[in-house]
């Protein structure tokens, strides 16, 4: 029995603090797993638009080939131009930009020669 000026404690179980624990990890690792997924899709982001940059730069340039690139140089990503004849001195130029296995980016310019046309 306790003497009538000592008042039992208050406070959590170890029971208690466990669950609160447990509850609090699967919580942080459930926000490191959204931070992983942000930082996939903000990567996969940058790359397509610096591909369509590149794409871009390929057409605005063609006939001449961009060499310089760092990321074509090592491989990691091809550039493929093609061109195809459609009449009238028109020429469709190509420009395709492959990133990975399922990933790319495609952009086409039409040339046509100003005699051609007349």
């Amino acid at each position: 029995m306790l003497p009538l000026n000592m008042s039992r404690q208050g406070g959590f179980s170890l029971l208690e603090v466990l669950i609160s624990m447990l509850l609090f990890s699967i919580t942080i690792m459930g926000l490191l797993r959204y931070q992983q997924v942000l930082l996939a899709q903000f990567n996969f982001y940058t790359d397509s638009q610096y591909a369509w940059r590149l794409a871009a730069q390929a057409l605005d340039i063609y006939p001449e080939t961009i060499e310089q690139e760092p990321r074509l140089k090592s491989g990691q990503w091809h550039l493929n131009i093609q061109t195809s004849s459609m009449g009238d001195g028109c020429l469709k130029i190509i420009a395709q930009v492959i990133i990975s296995a399922t990933q790319g980016v495609e952009l086409e310019k039409w040339q046509c020669d100003e005699q051609g046309n007349q």
